[in-house]
């Protein structure tokens, strides 16, 4: 009670009714303007009836008061903590060399720590779910879903590092003895908590250019990343060129990081943009591409990718794999607290649309037929591992 008397006490200017609604109620309830004036100015009979009129009028104005407050107040409980998730454009923040091999090394990191390591970027995308699920099918093709949509779980921590709040900074630290630089990237995923990984390398000057009074440095990188408690060893380039003439420009660019799981297997993303200016016009086009190997084949790659969605940025996910090509639309938003990812795609030809609630240590996916599944979500503690490594 404490707690509405407060809220009306902060917001009644803007709730409470105004001397229109006011006059609607004394009309609801057959009190005219004449009767009240003569209600305050006169006694006697006029008094009486205001007086037999008391109890009607006091269950009246209470359930008014009542039904003032269900419309008013009621939605504002039950809408609590709901909006649209305020996304970041990360790739935005990729403006050099370090905050390329920032971006790679938390990204591939995110991929890495998650179970079974590099696997954890190979699922496919679970075709059930592009099926019209019922219970009875949900049941009889159970274990399939559920080992298929673990992939899709595992594959979320990427998910998580685009789509949480803030960028993904990159901290110098010292070298290990092996090698001459350190870097210690940070990101925060999408219940606030920050997550971070440790990189040592040594460069490979691949020389400098001058922009605006800021000199850009281009290198390339050979070193180790430490994720999910074991050490990868990695290698990166950053180069880029522009060519510029007659009013026009085109820049070009070979950027990519890798980290190898085995002798000739490794998650490689790359950076592919465009970027052309004619006049005072200027368009570009960047999305990033995860690769990953086994025995030097090439067996899935998946890209990501920005797109703005009536002002709202979304991220977009095109699998590629075995001849298929699979893609998912992530938004997010917070219900009642609770943060929400919305996904909709084109899986196996047909259209899909689903929902994950993203928890403490859970993944809970909703589908549009009611049925749901649990799956367990990255766990944070996995960090501490790297910061026992250093």
């Amino acid at each position: 009670m404490k707690d509405i008397k407060k809220m009306l006490a902060e917001e009644g200017k803007s709730v409470l009714p105004d001397a229109k609604v006011k006059e609607n109620i004394r009309k609801e309830l057959g009190i005219t303007e004449t009767e009240s004036a003569i209600a305050y100015a006169h006694s006697g009979e006029a008094a009486a009836n205001k007086k037999s009129r008391t109890p009607l009028i006091a269950a009246c104005a209470a359930l008014v008061a009542a039904v003032l407050f269900l419309s008013i107040f009621l939605p504002l409980f039950l809408n609590r903590g709901n909006g649209s998730l305020t996304i970041g454009n990360k790739f935005e923040q990729i403006t050099g060399a370090d905050s390329f091999y920032a971006y790679g090394a938390a990204s591939v990191g995110s991929l890495l720590s998650s179970e079974n390591g590099a696997q954890a970027a190979t699922g496919s995308v679970s075709k059930s779910l592009s099926r019209t699920r019922t219970q009875t099918a949900a049941q009889a093709d159970g274990a399939s879903d559920e080992a298929q949509i673990e992939l899709l779980s595992r594959y979320m921590t990427l998910v998580e590092g685009l789509l949480g709040e803030g960028g993904i900074t990159e901290t110098a630290i010292g070298g290990n003895g092996d090698y001459e630089f350190g870097m210690t990237v940070t990101y925060t995923d999408l219940l606030g908590a920050p997550v971070s990984y440790t990189m040592y390398y040594d460069k490979i000057f691949r020389g400098s250019e001058t922009d605006g009074g800021e000199q850009e440095e281009n290198y390339a990188i050979v070193g180790v990343l430490l994720a999910g408690g074991a050490e990868y060893p990695v290698k990166g380039n950053y180069e880029t060129e522009t060519e510029s003439g007659g009013g026009e420009s085109e820049t070009g660019s070979e950027l990519y990081f890798k980290a190898y799981t085995g002798e000739n297997s490794y998650i490689e993303v790359e950076q592919e943009s465009e970027s052309e200016t004619e006049g005072n016009e200027s368009e570009e086009e960047k999305e990033y591409a995860y690769s990953v190997y086994e025995n030097g084949r090439l067996i899935e790659r998946t890209t990501v990718e920005y797109e703005s969605e009536e002002g709202e940025l979304e991220l977009v996910m095109t699998i590629e794999k075995d001849g298929e090509r699979e893609t998912l639309t992530f938004s997010g938003e917070t219900v009642r607290g609770e943060l929400v990812l919305r996904v909709t795609g084109n899986i196996g030809g047909e259209r899909v649309r689903f929902s994950i609630y993203v928890r403490e240590g859970q993944y809970h996916y909703v589908f549009e037929d009611g049925s749901s599944s649990d799956h367990d979500r990255y766990d944070d503690d996995d960090d501490d591992d790297d910061d026992d490594d250093d």
